[in-house]
């Protein structure tokens, strides 16, 4: 009988979920997902442009000195770079990427704006329930083929050492011999 645990693809049934305008009809929503990390959702005049997932454990209220900080804020940079491509402002017009990250965490950590989706009121929630699905089974697949490839790795450095080995042997064997007649 085969048996499979799988709690480490269960979701929460309702995210929570901030949203901030930043330019021209342009908003960065972020979801939180408890326990699994966040969604970061690009809007344009309220449809969904780009959903990015960001498998983390920063907690919306213990975001400094986090190792994943940085990368959590260049993925909102890129966000801020796709909204302002197209825009011709100036630059100090510009919202920057870590006030934007720590008013979102903010809002989350406050409770100001936020909004509770589930399944049942919100697609986003729907993609984003996939995506960390197929997210979580993605990073067991790497780790299977990352095994995998140390397990050849292993037999492929045992097999030559085994030969080596009985090259020895079979050359010492034969330096005996060799020497045995000789003498």
């Amino acid at each position: 009988m085969l048996v499979r645990n799988l709690d480490y693809l269960s979701i929460p049934k309702e995210f929570t979920k901030v949203e901030i305008d930043i330019y021209d009809e342009k908003s960065i929503a972020l979801v939180y997902v408890e326990n699994k990390g966040y969604s970061l959702v690009l809007k344009y005049k309220g449809e969904v442009d780009s959903v990015f997932l960001l498998k983390t454990d920063i907690l919306p209220h213990n975001v400094n000195d986090h190792a994943d900080r940085k990368d959590f804020i260049n993925v909102i940079k890129m966000l801020l770079d796709k909204i302002y491509s197209v825009a011709e402002i100036k630059e100090y017009e510009k919202q920057h990427q870590e006030h934007v990250f720590l008013r979102l965490m903010d809002m989350l950590n406050e409770g100001n704006g936020v909004e509770k989706i589930n399944e049942d009121n919100s697609e986003t929630y729907k993609d984003i329930e996939k995506g960390f699905m197929k997210l979580e089974l993605d990073i067991m697949e790497n780790k299977i083929n990352a095994l995998n490839e140390s397990i050849s790795d292993v037999s492929n450095n045992l097999d030559s050492t085994v030969r080596d080995m009985e090259e020895n042997t079979w050359g010492n064997k034969l330096r005996k011999t060799i020497d045995q007649n000789r003498g």
